[in-house]
């Protein structure tokens, strides 16, 4: 699936943030248009992303991650979108990372060089799925997760059945106590990979953990809990190697989701040699401004405290979602046509950034004041001072926390200049 396919892409019925007028048939009807979201072409709300900063975080984020010796394999889940996957690719990422195999198929599909299912494989389905892939491409190899016999018995049952196949790559995922899926101690993992090793179809390629589940409003015992975390994914890897449990091909050891990719780059880079280091971060691509960028100002601390790699990214906003004021119902309350179908609010209420009123501004002027309250369906209710100046009919742009749990509701994106004159559309697959 390459650009080009996707551009001949026809849109569907309903699909948002398209012209009404039928100008738009297709996703590459977008681009070269002259499309503009302040100059009243696109219908509100609207899911628009900065080209200038979608540029500047895949480059600032590949330099720090080559820096600290590590790979990248961002996690496709964020934006399911090919035409970010792709530019992720091209801009020196070692793969991708998905959750299931829909999402792992697709990337598949897009080339990448290698893939991660970041999740326990299970399914006569699923284990099918990854088989034939593995089969028809065997250079660009895929690793999936196993905690337990079941799992580890269930995949090689499949790939053991058909000559032709190549060995199922495993990593035993390690977790914690009262956290996801994964094995509980370095003894578990070693008894699994004891198990692997004698099964057919299978071979063991390294270890996988996630440390994001730490979190809470305590930032240096959070670090202390993730560094301990590491330290066992580290001896995991050790006691694997010691007992010559890995095959002979490359071994992977990977964690980091995009809160602490500074400490799992430190911890492992330097303690696991021959092992490639692989970051799984997926936000990055577009950071926000909430959930990540909390995220991001905790790494600036532990970087002054502890150093590390080196200073965090310089990481943009690039996601915002736009809308029009659509009722003034009393002086302290402004309505918008935004709602829970087209920003996330799983984490932290949308926030008003930027405001533009057709016939009086030339550009978009920032804007203080004006506070989400709460989200219906498709309504936003906005908490103003009485005598504010929000008017109906005005656009605001918002800025958003958690991008994940906002791609996933729009079909097409608009990505945009500087002055939201529309360049194209980003296609999403959810």
């Amino acid at each position: 699936m390459s650009p080009a396919d996707l551009d001949a892409l026809v849109l569907a019925p309903g699909t948002k943030a398209v012209p009404l007028d039928g100008s738009v048939r297709t996703l590459g009807d977008l681009a070269g248009r002259g499309l503009s979201l302040l100059g009243g072409d696109i219908p509100m709300p609207a899911a628009v992303l900065k080209r200038a900063a979608i540029d500047n975080n895949l480059s600032v984020m590949q330099a720090y991650v080559d820096a600290a010796g590590a790979k990248l394999a961002p996690h496709a889940k964020t934006t399911m979108c090919p035409q970010l996957l792709a530019r992720q690719i091209e801009g020196g990422a070692w793969g991708l990372t998905a959750a299931t195999m829909t999402q792992l198929k697709l990337c598949h599909e897009i080339g990448a060089p290698r893939l991660i299912l970041a999740n326990q494989l299970v399914g006569r389905a699923e284990v099918e799925a990854l088989r034939d892939l593995t089969t028809a491409a065997p250079e660009r190899p895929v690793y999936v997760l196993v905690d337990g016999e079941a799992g580890a018995r269930g995949i090689a049952q499949v790939f053991a059945a058909a000559p032709n196949a190549p060995p199922a790559r495993l990593l035993i995922e390690l977790g914690m106590v009262d956290g996801r899926c994964g094995v509980r101690s370095v003894d578990e993992g070693l008894a699994l990979a004891r198990l692997i090793r004698d099964l057919p179809g299978v071979e063991l390629h390294g270890v996988e953990g996630y440390e994001g589940l730490v979190f809470s409003d305590h930032a240096v015992r959070d670090a202390t809990e993730v560094d301990a975390y590491l330290d066992g994914l580290i001896g995991l890897h050790r006691a694997l190697r010691a007992d010559s449990l890995y095959a002979q091909d490359e071994v992977v050891l990977t964690a980091g989701g995009s809160a602490y990719y500074d400490l799992v780059a430190r911890s492992l880079a330097g303690e696991a040699p021959g092992a490639t280091i692989v970051l799984r971060s997926g936000c990055y691509v577009t950071h926000d401004s909430g959930f990540y960028r909390e995220l991001l100002s905790r790494m600036d601390a532990r970087q002054e405290v502890h150093g590390a790699v080196g200073a965090p990214p310089r990481l943009r906003p690039a996601l915002e979602v736009w809308t029009r004021v659509i009722s003034r119902p009393q002086p302290d309350i402004a309505m918008v046509m935004m709602g829970k179908r087209d920003v996330s609010f799983d984490i932290h209420l949308p926030t008003a950034r930027r405001w533009f009123r057709p016939g009086l501004h030339q550009t978009a002027h920032n804007i203080d004041g004006v506070v989400t309250a709460k989200l219906a369906d498709q309504h936003g209710f906005l908490t103003i001072a009485p005598d504010s100046d929000l008017a109906v009919g005005d656009l605001l742009g918002f800025e958003i926390s958690h991008p994940c749990t906002t791609f996933d509701k729009w079909s097409v994106l608009l990505e945009v200049d500087e002055a939201y004159a529309v360049l194209g559309g980003l296609k999403t697959f959810f």
